[in-house]
């Protein structure tokens, strides 16, 4: 259990500095130390929210977190949270890898690009908040990726954009956690184990909040990218090796790599706008 502990803090510090759970990660790396599927999503929210209180409560006090932006993000998240873990066990999950590899690459597109706050954004920031709290149910984590990019059309600070991804996530994470206690079977987890993860989550939250506070903006972007290129690595790996039949395989496959040339042709057209530099 001390290695589980460990990698609990590490994640969760580094993951908190750009505002996010690290359940998503955490879960996968549970079940590979023997725990169940079950098992692993429920302590992976349980550190998810012991992260992110602490970490809710820094950027607060810092005075980062816009409480009305939050709501607009949570309560169509919250509402969609037990939908998408109805859906759970009645779609083939390659499609919600899919669905999460288009989040990311436009999460990291959003991140590189910027930008200020658009006519018609509220729409926009609904409409992702319903999205992330129906992908949060339906795979049992916070979906911040998806926050990320609701913030990014909000804010042009990027620790902004992560204290108020943290909040949401909180939020997002603690109903989706009420939600498959009650949906799923008693899951046998010792108490010894489920507050040891607790305080590791609660701990990596407080240093990767100090982190943030005191580093740059631009490092803190630059952080946030760098989580969504890894977790969008680990998405299109898992893509190209389910066992689904061919059909659905090459249809899933085709996707993303057209959102891969979409993402690169989208960058290309912005490094093709910038000025060039005087001489």
């Amino acid at each position: 259990m001390f290695g589980m502990v460990i990698l609990t803090y590490i994640l969760a510090s580094v993951f908190a500095i750009a505002g996010m759970g690290a359940a998503g990660v955490l879960i996968p790396n549970y079940i590979a130390m023997g725990l169940g599927v079950h098992a692993a999503m429920l302590l992976g929210l349980t550190q998810n929210t012991a992260e992110l209180t602490v970490a809710t409560a820094m950027n607060w006090k810092k005075g980062l977190i816009e409480w009305r932006k939050v709501a607009r993000v949570f309560v169509p998240a919250a509402l969609f949270v037990p939908l998408g873990a109805y859906v759970n066990v009645h779609i083939p999950r390659i499609f919600v890898l899919v669905a999460l590899a288009l989040f990311f690459l436009f999460a990291i597109y959003r991140m590189v690009t910027g930008g200020a706050a658009e006519a018609g954004d509220g729409r926009k920031t609904y409409l992702l908040g319903a999205v992330q709290g129906f992908t949060a149910g339906l795979i049992g984590v916070d979906a911040s990726p998806i926050a990320i990019i609701a913030f990014s059309y909000l804010f042009r600070n990027p620790k902004k954009v992560s204290a108020n991804t943290a909040a949401t996530a909180l939020g997002v994470s603690g109903v989706t956690l009420l939600t498959y206690a009650l949906l799923l079977p008693r899951i046998p987890i010792a108490t010894g184990t489920l507050a040891a993860i607790a305080t590791a989550g609660f701990l990596g939250g407080i240093t990767g909040t100090l982190l943030m506070h005191r580093v740059k903006p631009l490092h803190v972007r630059y952080t946030t990218m760098g989580l969504l290129s890894l977790a969008t690595v680990e998405i299109i790996a898992k893509i190209l090796t389910a066992n689904v039949p061919e059909t659905l395989h090459v249809l899933s496959v085709g996707t993303v790599v057209g959102a891969f040339l979409a993402f690169l042709y989208g960058m290309g057209r912005r490094m093709a706008r910038r000025p060039s530099p005087s001489p």
